[in-house]
């Protein structure tokens, strides 16, 4: 972070973190196979999130997240998500992330996804932005073996001041390395688009209030557009006594 003139510029970071937000939308529909030729299919969409936060030690954290996605206008349950994961930090640059998620659809085949994260986190001045990349082995129901899927993502948190509030947002870019001539797509699948505003609630808790923006590849029908308004509620056992929030890894 440099003066210039009196006003603080981001040098690095969150100009490439902007650019990823803007123009992956953009990119991510080249890799797409007659992503544009296709009807789009659209929804309106509410997830809601919570996820609880152990911090062991120095250098270990532990959570466990649930999570219960609506569809169809926000008329009836589409998703459960259950996810747990371990995070180790070898320092204030990178870190190792090792977890697990089942996802119950109700009108759709189950999955289980244990997953493996590389995470890059930094700092720039008020700035926290986490890079993430992430391999996943996806075990869904109906289809033999394993189907990897690798997913890059993006995200960014800033204190609002001195107050208890905070923006933050993040992109996503997923795609799958292996074709099973059914169910998932081969290659790009999807991205997503989220910003919003975060309140810290005391000294344990934060809420998360957002807008998510998801294109989703679909096999043999129209693609996926979805507008989703996201909750996020995040409790943590150590107390945090700065309103500094951090980058917040492993979720979506």
């Amino acid at each position: 972070m440099q003066p210039n003139n009196g006003n603080l510029k981001i040098v690095l970071g969150t100009k490439s973190g902007l650019k990823f937000l803007a123009i992956s939308a953009i990119l991510s529909l080249l890799f797409a196979p007659g992503a544009l030729a296709q009807e789009l299919d659209s929804d309106v969409q509410n997830w809601n999130v919570v996820r609880l936060s152990v911090p062991l030690y120095e250098r270990w954290a532990f959570s466990l997240q649930g999570e219960v996605r609506l569809s169809d206008n926000i008329t009836k349950v589409d998703e459960i998500i259950f996810k747990a994961y371990t995070h180790y930090k070898f320092g204030e640059k990178f870190g190792l992330s090792f977890g697990y998620k089942y996802i119950d659809r109700p009108n759709d085949s189950n999955e289980t996804d244990p997953w493996q994260e590389a995470v890059f986190p930094r700092k720039y001045g008020m700035f926290h932005v986490g890079h993430q990349i992430r391999l996943e082995e996806r075990l869904y129901d109906g289809l033999p073996g394993v189907l990897p899927r690798i997913r890059y993502l993006l995200n960014f948190n800033r204190p609002i001041g001195s107050s208890i509030a905070y923006v933050t947002g993040f992109g996503a870019i997923r795609f799958n390395l292996a074709e099973k001539d059914a169910g998932p797509v081969a290659g790009f699948e999807q991205f997503r688009v989220n910003a919003g505003v975060g309140f810290h609630l005391g000294g344990y808790t934060r809420l998360e209030i957002g807008y998510l923006y998801k294109y989703e590849v679909i096999r043999e029908d129209a693609n996926f557009s979805g507008n989703v308004i996201h909750f996020q509620l995040i409790f943590t056992t150590h107390k945090n006594e700065k309103k500094q929030p951090r980058a917040n890894y492993n979720f979506h």
